[in-house]
């Protein structure tokens, strides 16, 4: 048997089947907002979530979370996440994935951009772009040598 979904029920099935999965993220806390792209977001305890309609559901929290709202969240640069939070593979710092870019934190320097494009960058690249990652954050900072 298919079921069809209507309107904003998709958004339900998805945010209640993430908490479900992951609990630690605590009850709900506020209420569903509809975002930008037929996208929405629902406040918990310990995190917020994003869905998009065609699916995928994905937390976003504490540093990151504060860097992304404060950088326009889903209407910003980067987009929605499409990726939980993550530890780096060095497990000194944490990151998300977005539509458009990354977020990464490390203890001694905070949360910053990883790609994506700046706020008030309108340009859109040619076939010819090559892509490279930037770092909101002097190198140095990071721990990375030349």
């Amino acid at each position: 048997m298919t079921e069809n979904y209507n309107g904003l029920e998709v958004f339900s099935y998805q945010f209640d089947r993430f908490a479900y999965e992951h609990p630690w993220i605590g009850a709900q806390a506020g209420e569903f907002m509809l975002g930008p792209e037929g996208g929405g977001m629902l406040e918990f305890t310990h995190a917020t979530v994003f869905a998009l309609p065609e699916g995928g559901a994905h937390e976003v929290h504490g540093p990151i979370l504060d860097w992304y709202l404060g950088h326009g969240g889903p209407y910003g640069a980067l987009g929605y996440p499409i990726s939980n939070e993550r530890p780096t593979p060095t497990g000194s710092g944490r990151y998300n994935l977005f539509q458009r870019g990354a977020i990464g934190w490390l203890p001694d320097v905070g949360a910053f951009t990883i790609g994506g494009r700046r706020e008030e960058s309108d340009v859109t690249p040619g076939p010819e772009v090559v892509l490279v990652s930037a770092v909101d954050a002097p190198i140095a900072a990071l721990g990375i040598s030349a």
